[in-house]
């Protein structure tokens, strides 16, 4: 409910989901009532009079969201709030029976109606108990079974109107093709459809000697609740492909993957930015740039020297000391582009133990190993994103020998002082 309140208040669809949340859970809650072996029986009194209302507004609220979710932009008309006669009709009939018949009576005989079926009711014919049976259960129950068929004909009409297809859901979930917002609430709308139809079809009797499929229930309403409630976030849509569903929590992730999902959202914006906000924002980058070009020294300041005394020729090449063929196996073999590489596999490549490696680097070039391996990895990923402008950020980190892109992009941040896509854009920029 929360992260609706936050992501999803601005959407018009916004007001009938609430509601559709809070009459569906308190009809979830009076059902479960229902289920129980022992019931107090003013529970069993408060649930009846709370199911006449909920329960007959989760259809009418479904089609609303539907129909608000497809006018985006559109006005609402007063007429949409006409549904509430049904459920204000069914709860007043019941609680003005209710107090006919007195409170001790109602739950006497709910209790008589819960323990041995409807067959209790015709002990009470011609008394308000027994009309009180007949509007809070058989009037109820077909009120149920004709919003039911209402709302199985306009999904069923939405579906050939908006060429919902199995064919379309196959591609969203393992080929990345999008669907249209409609048809992925469809999906968690007619399962949960169908459990309600069912559980109102079979009797009581047979969910209490099977207890698995109360519990089979129960899962899949679960389900299609978070399924649903999760969609609606993107009700201003009118397409979504599963990746961009994804990273869509814009402002709910960890520092290790922020500059991937930055990424994909500035992606998403500019597929979907006119010309003109295009312009803006190139010349908001024009701006930019230039500060960031006189970013603050990086973490790492001796990075130069030492990427210059790697690369450069060796002074006293007729010799073997450690140093020059520590450079020349740097140099020729580029070990730093294996992922996994530690400083026991250097120093067997060299012939001696890692305690030796580990202090030649830090006396020569000022740093630990790891650190070292970092700045000449990074150096190699400039190199490649100069020679490959279109290379994504998983490709790049994988030539050059990280273990993965948010692992790349944190150590470039580190290294550099800025992220990979902000330096490119600042050397494009430079040229």
């Amino acid at each position: 409910m929360i992260s609706h309140t936050m992501l999803a208040f601005r959407v018009k669809s916004y007001t009938p989901l609430m509601w559709l949340l809070l009459m569906f859970g308190a009809f979830l809650f009076t059902d479960s009532c229902y289920a129980a072996t022992r019931v107090p029986h003013i529970v069993l009194v408060r649930a009846t009079q709370m199911a006449q209302f909920t329960a007959p507004s989760i259809v009418p609220l479904v089609i609303m969201y539907y129909r608000r979710s497809r006018r985006i932009g559109r006005k609402e008309h007063p007429l949409e709030m006409l549904w509430l006669i049904v459920p204000a009709t069914l709860f007043g009939a019941s609680g003005i029976l209710y107090i006919l018949a007195g409170e001790p009576a109602v739950e006497a005989f709910m209790q008589n109606l819960y323990e041995h079926g409807y067959s209790a009711a015709s002990e009470n014919i011609h008394t308000p108990l027994y009309l009180y049976f007949i509007v809070s259960t058989i009037v109820f129950r077909i009120v149920m079974a004709i919003e039911a068929i209402w709302l199985a004909a306009y999904l069923v009409v939405l579906a050939i109107r908006d060429k919902f297809s199995l064919r379309r859901l196959w591609s969203f979930f393992f080929k990345g093709g999008s669907i249209k917002l409609t048809g992925l609430h469809t999906l968690f709308i007619v399962p949960a459809l169908l459990v309600i139809i069912a559980k109102f079809a079979i009797f009581r009797d047979v969910l209490t000697d099977y207890p698995v499929a109360m519990l089979v229930f129960s899962l899949i309403m679960t389900i299609c609740i978070i399924g649903f409630s999760y969609t609606a976030l993107f009700a201003s849509r009118r397409t979504i492909s599963l990746r961009e569903m994804k990273y869509a929590m814009r402002y709910n992730y960890s520092p290790e993957n922020k500059s991937i999902v930055v990424d994909v959202m500035m992606n998403s914006l500019l597929q979907d930015a006119d010309a003109e906000t295009k312009t803006k924002l190139q010349g908001k980058l024009n701006d930019s740039l230039p500060t960031i070009q006189n970013r603050p020294e990086p973490e790492y300041t001796k990075r130069p020297a030492a990427a210059e005394k790697l690369f450069a020729p060796s002074d006293d090449q007729g010799t073997d000391k450690i140093l020059d063929r520590f450079q020349k196996l740097i140099r020729e073999e580029m070990p730093f582009l294996q992922p996994r590489l530690t400083l026991e596999d250097v120093a067997e490549r060299l012939g001696t133990n890692k305690f030796y490696i580990s202090k030649m680097v830090n006396n020569n070039f000022g740093m630990g190993f790891p650190e070292l391996i970092n700045i000449l990895r990074v150096d190699f990923a400039e190199q490649y994103m100069m020679e490959h402008g279109n290379a994504k950020q998983e490709e790049i980190a994988r030539q050059s020998g990280f273990l993965s892109a948010s692992s790349f992009n944190t150590i470039f941040k580190k290294v550099t002082g800025v992220t990979p896509k902000v330096w490119m854009a600042a050397k494009e920029h430079s040229e």
